[in-house]
């Protein structure tokens, strides 16, 4: 989508001005975008975002506890609160004047949280994901790293894989984040040593065994 973007970008100014076009983009930063906002606001926007903070426009938007551990509630459309409140059983509360739009809810937000709190604290991370899930609202369990390793979608897909290293044993560790038939992912090798690649690379960049040895000896690599 990165690409598509730039190379439609470049397209437009060969247009305008009959000149070709350089793109160069980063994959990294491509993801960083693409997951989460906050590391690119400050490039973009002249912005510096926090990971929680209470001026957010739009609301239910925040990370609440459970009874048996944490949930990020996502519920910003207003189709979504909707049957969000019919899943809470319709309380009296929820028709206030206060929390009429999404608008309404952030500007409120702390009155609606202290409603919304007590409710959610009664209830069970998996239950209130599935609930909500159902009803296309995009709540998100806050897992652990043994939730995740227990995980039975994630067991399903077979995202962790059981890989053997040299030094550090044998752990399962994640692997590909999707699933493709034609070009499926397949383990070539463990994680390197310290070190380990250190001849090949340089070596790659015109150094000699020799030259290598010497800036292994000076600390250098």
């Amino acid at each position: 989508m990165h690409a598509a973007v730039a190379a439609l970008g470049a397209l437009f100014a060969r247009f305008a001005e009959g000149l070709g076009q350089h793109i160069d983009f980063s994959i990294q930063e491509c993801l960083m975008g693409i997951s989460e906002f906050a590391g690119i606001m400050p490039a973009y926007a002249n912005q510096v975002v926090v990971r929680y903070t209470g001026n957010k426009a739009i609301r239910p938007l925040d990370i609440m506890e459970c009874k048996d551990g944490w949930i990020y509630l996502c519920c910003v459309e207003e189709h979504q609160w909707k049957q969000f409140v019919d899943i809470m059983g319709n309380p009296d509360w929820a028709a206030e004047s206060l929390f009429a739009t999404r608008l309404d809810r952030a500007e409120n937000w702390d009155a609606l949280k202290l409603f919304l709190e007590p409710w959610v604290k009664e209830q069970s991370v998996q239950d209130l994901y599935h609930q909500a899930q159902a009803r296309r609202i995009p709540f998100a369990p806050v897992s652990t790293m043994g939730d995740l390793l227990n995980s039975e979608h994630l067991q399903a897909r077979g995202f962790f894989a059981e890989i053997a290293h040299p030094e550090a044993g044998t752990f399962p560790y994640p692997t590909a984040p999707h699933q493709c038939s034609v070009t499926p992912w397949t383990l070539r090798r463990p994680a390197p040593c310290l070190g380990q690649h250190n001849a090949e690379v340089y070596g790659n960049v015109g150094l000699s065994p020799e030259e290598v040895e010497n800036l292994k000896k000076q600390g250098v690599i």
